[in-house]
């Protein structure tokens, strides 16, 4: 849809659930999450547990599976040059995630985080293609971390630690779903900052901004004045002016909450709000 939240246009036409999407600087292709079409998954495994990635070519309609089924699978990021994704990945038999990145052909798949005690997910390359950020857990922090490494894997460091973070009955405490400025200035993400059931029992989340040396934490939604939503999924404009992300706003009661996509500038004033249907409209990124 264009930036006004007019002009709709329908991409997939099929039975199964896409999510997680991301577009290539090309406009020409789209990496998106897909749940596993699967009637018989592994013990202790639901759909929601057993995603693929898929890439979807505008130009040609066709759709291609880039990892195993067996896996489980889920990302939204090309390096700038449209060759590489990077994602993250369960491998059938593990229990936690690692970052991996491979061309989007479904060649050179390369594992680029190795801990043995941690989950690394929500990996977003930088726009100058040098760095990745990405969110990590482990038992001796208990939630989700911010952090950035070379785009090789290695150098991996801290950006931001949330001690004050809170948890959901859905989610870990921690920070989620970083993205880049345009000018690599700044990485957006989201954090849950309350719970008492608000927005569908999501609780509250606001959207944060912070710069890649760990410098200069601002709660976009605070200081925007809109602080009551479930807000994630955070999204700049090719400009680096506005921000586009998904927000759950409601009672808390799940059946009638409201999911939407916003829009609101850097500083997190001039909230916009693009969806107003009764249908869930979710994962918005800006096409830059």
């Amino acid at each position: 849809m264009d930036e006004n939240g007019n002009d709709v246009i329908r991409i997939t036409h099929s039975s199964y659930h896409h999510r997680i999407v991301g577009i290539d600087r090309t406009k020409r292709y789209i990496l998106a999450t897909r749940v596993v079409e699967d009637t018989d998954p592994p013990e202790g495994l639901g759909d929601e547990d057993r995603k693929s990635l898929w890439l979807l070519d505008l130009e040609t309609g066709h759709e291609k599976r880039l990892t195993d089924p067996a896996n489980n699978a889920e990302g939204d990021s090309f390096s700038p040059d449209g060759e590489w994704i990077v994602f993250q990945m369960v491998v059938a038999g593990d229990r936690q995630a690692d970052i991996y990145k491979m061309r989007i052909d479904g060649s050179s798949l390369t594992r680029l985080t190795h801990t043995n005690d941690a989950t690394e997910s929500d990996p977003s390359w930088s726009s100058d293609g040098k760095n990745i950020a990405f969110v990590s857990y482990s038992a001796h922090t208990g939630r989700f971390v911010l952090m950035v490494m070379d785009a090789d894997g290695q150098n991996v460091r801290t950006v931001y630690d949330p001690a004050d973070t809170v948890s959901t009955p859905y989610f870990k405490p921690g920070v989620y779903d970083p993205s880049w400025s345009p000018d690599d200035q700044w990485i957006v993400f989201e954090k849950p900052v309350r719970y008492g059931g608000e927005n569908g029992d999501a609780g509250v989340w606001h959207i944060f901004k912070i710069h890649p040396d760990g410098s200069g934490l601002t709660d976009l939604s605070e200081k925007g004045g809109h602080t009551d939503m479930a807000e994630y999924l955070p999204s700049f404009s090719a400009d680096g002016e506005r921000i586009v992300f998904s927000a759950r706003h409601g009672p808390s009661d799940p059946a009638k909450v409201q999911i939407d996509i916003f829009t609101m500038n850097k500083d997190g004033g001039s909230i916009k709000r693009l969806t107003s249907t009764e249908a869930i409209e979710d994962f918005g990124v800006w096409i830059k």
